[in-house]
């Protein structure tokens, strides 16, 4: 029963991402119910697509190394330093400019891949942004934006390095081991993964609106400033990555958009634990809105310009 279930979970994931937003805010009992698992959920989120990589399609595009160093050097680098300018130019509230500068340094998010074959874009791509993006980010990110960009936090670079080093590293010894322990079915239990995935997305929704009707009640301007600066910039780096990569055809151009709109600030928030600031923690519910929300809406687009359905999404 809970397998054929799993795997009509990740046939049909795009019709079930925006449910969690909608469960955790009508039932704000069951959020908070949730609300100490995140960390965990993000975790075991890692663990499961790492199990579910596919190394050939990884080393294929590896073989093509000049397109995935510029994705990454956009996504990484070039991505953060443009957003760090835009927002000393915004009249933003210093705490939400640097939660959108942390973001924008977070590499693709741990679904991306999962995103990427449900939507019809290049998953493999996607893939392979996310392992690298993932393995690189704990040496990028801290220096850059804890240093160069000056983004205060309460912990030092080497210490915000070694939270994600652990954290990354840990999903990926997990990871391995399951593969091991599913050698010879991963292809037959694919969709179950998938559905997996599509599960643990859903119950971090859940969890992640808990206290958001109270700030809806108490501040309702700031959350809105929020969410509104959420898919701001969720819309902004999609334009800004598919533009920057056209030259490389529509469909490679689109992924590395919808890789730069999705990003894993989950792993950082997570990795900081009890240091992690009230407006990074409050971007992270707004972004929820974008990123369960901006799929389903832009899917029709995607196809329209050349994105092609493996015939199991749906």
């Amino acid at each position: 029963m809970i397998g054929p279930l799993l795997g009509f979970l990740g046939r049909r994931g795009t019709s079930f991402l925006a449910a969690g937003i909608l469960i955790g805010l009508a039932l704000p009992r069951l959020a908070a119910l949730l609300r100490p698992s995140l960390a965990p959920l993000v975790f075991l989120l890692a663990t499961a697509t790492m199990i579910r990589i596919d190394w050939p399609q990884v080393a294929a595009h590896v073989r093509q190394p000049v397109r995935v160093v510029l994705v990454l050097a956009w996504g990484l680098i070039v991505s953060p330093a443009a957003a760090a300018l835009l927002t000393a130019s915004l009249p933003l509230p210093p705490g939400l400019a640097h939660a959108i500068v942390i973001w924008s340094a977070s590499p693709a998010l741990i679904s991306a891949p999962a995103l990427a074959f449900l939507l019809g874009l290049d998953g493999s791509l996607a893939l392979i942004a996310m392992v690298a993006g993932s393995f690189l980010m704990p040496f990028s990110l801290p220096p850059l934006v804890l240093g160069l960009l000056g983004v205060r936090l309460d912990i030092g670079i080497a210490a915000l390095m070694g939270r994600l080093v652990l954290f990354i590293g840990g999903a990926v010894l997990l990871a391995a081991l399951c593969r091991r322990l599913l050698r010879g079915r991963l292809a037959r239990v694919a969709d179950e993964i998938n559905g997996v995935n599509v599960l643990l997305l859903v119950l971090f929704a859940i969890g992640i609106m808990d206290g958001v009707p109270r700030i809806w009640a108490t501040r309702p301007h700031e959350l809105a400033l929020y969410v509104a600066s959420a898919f701001a910039a969720a819309l902004g780096q999609q334009l800004l990555g598919t533009a920057a990569f056209l030259w490389s055809g529509r469909v490679p151009a689109l992924t590395v958009g919808m890789i730069c709109g999705n990003r894993n600030m989950a792993s950082v928030w997570a990795s900081l634990g009890a240091l992690a600031p009230p407006e990074l923690t409050l971007f992270l519910v707004a972004l929820q809105l974008p990123i369960y929300i901006l799929p389903m809406l832009l899917r029709p687009l995607y196809l329209r310009m050349g994105a092609k359905l493996d015939g199991r999404a749906r």
